[in-house]
């Protein structure tokens, strides 16, 4: 008697409180989803059936059995492969990758216990004043309701306000209810506001401690393989964030859709999670329609509409929700959701307590286009600012299209070598400073006398000031206090190692230089940024590199500037030069040094370059026709033996 709404309202409240009466409520066939509840211990779901080729893949899937290995945050430093395959016990690390990834929903259940360590050591034992406290955010978002005026519809009021933050409702559209309640209003508070209206029952919204937020993005990013994609261009932090969500009993979220991917630690009371599928792959914004600002609706729907969705409303009609499909999660709880997919969550109990870590990996577009606009810059056609094309449509129109011809020849010279350094890839994380006398980078690159090199276009080495002269505090924006920069690891006497390097370097003996490569966006902000010190008998070197790679840079834009055409080169990267040169210039600059030694640092230094993406080994075309030719000898030889013809030819 005391519930207000229609029998549809009641009974789905009633579903919210007790789970006894769940079957009985699925068997009227009330409820209009269909529910994916948490299995219970010893209880698995049914396997699915795996879709076939084309065939849509289910919103939510729920592997059966529990697992109850303990999910600590350090793991996920130590070993991230290890952390994920506990994260999604007891699906396999394999079949998560290749049938669920930005596909379908992922539900794992567990103990409470396996969370002890991730709320003891990190959430303050789940205590909201001290995560209030600690948390990096300010103001605290925290969601209450408002009661719309007299002569405004429901529907107006949802976008009267201008807040940015997500807005959200208390309790579900229901079939042939008129119009919805109004929605939460989101508004930014300090702490100790949040906490008196997280009492009074209103929801808060807030980033989890900073370092569990390190811990967890960058963990997961590399257990996903994500490498240098995972983390920013230029400070190097980790994409993404972990979110703290504190609400009662009967909060809604609405229905919407997230650019990035989630996986969500339940930690305390329940929550009932609805997935739809998407109407955009890889998404690259949100669509939320409880955002309140005009100008985020815009910005989501020019994104979605160019992005070949399957529907093109900023949010589907109520029916399309009606069959969507469930899951129930309880502490112990860890739910992955792809980006792009619909979803919607309710409170099922008071004082609810979750984190969800978000991860933005970067894109090939991200990458590429950072690229891409890095080849412009060389050209001064394309750096021209754009003046007197007011009123002269035709002749802009042809300056335009002179334009982009430039780009089409200068886009073709960009290769896949230019944009993955070995390092990027290769490395976990990308060492900030590297001794290029004692660097085991690149060891397992073979280097003889004869081989060429060339430099990589998106690469620049640029000269630092010794620690002490006027200009060393404003070297490099981009890089942090030399003290906490990461060192190669290299071996036991790494540390020792790198330390007299850089008593050599500083005692001015050597120099200093920054190795940046990809820096085409914006902020000029570089993907890869080494820190390159260069004892006396290689300042030489370096300096010649660099004297190299500026007159190869110069004759190919003296070339494109007198020809009209930017020109074509049968090899990849820009110019080149041989080993053997560069060894000549170390035997000139370290006269008192064996030939053998020589040669060693000549090779060391072309590997750590290459490695680090500055060089570029040239494939040579010869040796492979050589071969060739001298398979085809042999061939002709064997004529006479059928049998030596056959193995010789299997051989090849």
């Amino acid at each position: 008697q005391g519930f207000c709404g229609s029998i549809e309202s009641r009974i789905s409240l009633f579903v919210q409180k007790s789970h006894s009466g769940i079957i009985v409520l699925q068997a009227v066939s009330f409820m209009a989803t269909r529910r994916a509840r948490a299995p219970e211990e010893g209880q698995g779901l049914a396997k699915r059936r795996r879709p076939a080729k084309g065939e849509t893949p289910p919103p939510i899937v729920q592997p059966s059995g529990r697992s109850s290995a303990a999910v600590d945050p350090h793991l996920a430093s130590r070993d991230p492969a290890e952390f994920l395959k506990r994260c999604l016990a007891p699906m396999e690390v394999s079949t998560f990758m290749s049938e669920c990834w930005a596909k379908s929903a992922v539900a794992t259940h567990g103990p409470p216990s396996r969370f002890r360590s991730l709320i003891r050591h990190f959430m303050h034992d789940l205590e909201l004043p001290l995560l209030l406290e600690d948390t990096p955010t300010d103001p605290v978002h925290a969601w209450i309701r408002r009661a719309a005026p007299a002569n405004q519809t429901p529907a107006a009021s949802s976008t009267a306000s201008s807040s940015s933050a997500p807005a959200s409702t208390d309790a579900p559209a229901q079939p042939g209810r008129k119009a919805d309640p109004p929605p939460l209003d989101s508004i930014k508070v300090d702490a100790e506001a949040a906490l008196s209206l997280a009492r009074a029952g209103a929801a808060l919204y807030f980033r989890a401690p900073e370092e569990l937020e390190n811990l967890l993005v960058s963990g997961f990013a590399n257990a996903l393989g994500s490498s240098f994609a995972g983390r920013y261009a230029g400070d190097g932090k980790p994409r993404g964030e972990i979110e703290t969500f504190v609400a009662s009993s009967g909060h809604i979220t609405g229905w919407h859709t997230d650019f990035q991917h989630n996986f969500t630690f339940q930690l305390r009371g329940s929550k009932t999670w609805r997935f739809k599928a998407g109407p955009v792959e890889n998404n690259v914004r949100a669509l939320t329609p409880h955002y309140k600002s005009r100008s985020n609706y815009e910005q989501q729907m020019k994104l979605h509409l160019i992005s070949d969705p399957s529907c093109l409303e900023f949010k589907p009609p109520d029916v399309f929700f009606e069959d969507a499909e469930e899951v129930t999660l309880t502490p112990g709880s860890i739910l992955y959701h792809p980006a792009g997919i619909w979803h919607q969550v309710l409170c099922n109990s008071d004082d609810t307590l979750s984190i969800n870590v978000s991860l933005s990996c970067a894109t090939w577009g991200d990458v590429i286009g950072d690229a891409m606009r890095q080849l412009l810059w060389p050209s001064a056609l394309l750096r021209a600012p754009l003046v007197g094309i007011a009123g002269n449509l035709a002749e802009t129109k042809k300056a335009a299209e002179a334009a982009l011809a430039e780009v089409r020849e200068r886009a073709a010279a960009l290769t896949a070598d230019d944009l993955l350094a070995p390092v990027l890839v290769e490395e976990r994380k990308p060492p900030k400073r590297v001794n290029l006398s004692n660097s085991r980078l690149g060891m397992a690159l073979p280097v003889r006398p004869a081989d060429r090199f060339c430099f990589c276009r998106l690469s620049a080495i640029v000269p630092l000031p010794n620690k002490g002269s006027r200009d060393a505090t404003t070297s490099s924006s981009s890089s942090s206090d030399e003290s906490s920069e990461e060192v190669e690891s290299s071996g036991p006497s790494s540390a020792a190692a790198s330390a007299s390097g850089r008593r050599r370097v500083g005692a001015g003996a050597g120099k200093r230089y920054a190795l940046h490569i990809n820096f085409g966006n914006e902020d000029v902000a570089s993907w890869l940024r080494i820190r390159l010190d260069a004892p006396q008998p290689l300042t030489a070197s370096l300096e010649w590199l660099r004297t190299q790679e500026l007159a190869a840079r110069s004759a190919e834009e003296a070339k494109a500037q007198s020809s009209g055409h930017f020109p074509k080169s049968k090899t990849p990267g820009l110019g080149s030069f041989t080993a053997r040169e560069l060894l000549a210039v170390i035997n000139n600059s370290s006269k008192n040094l064996a030939k053998a030694t020589c040669w060693t640092r000549t090779a060391r230094l072309l590997r750590v370059l290459s490695h680090c993406g500055y060089l570029q080994k040239v494939r040579s075309p010869t040796s492979t026709s050589k071969r060739a030719i001298r398979g085809v000898h042999r061939t002709t030889k064997s004529t006479s033996r059928p049998g030596t013809m056959r193995k010789v030819r299997r051989n090849h």
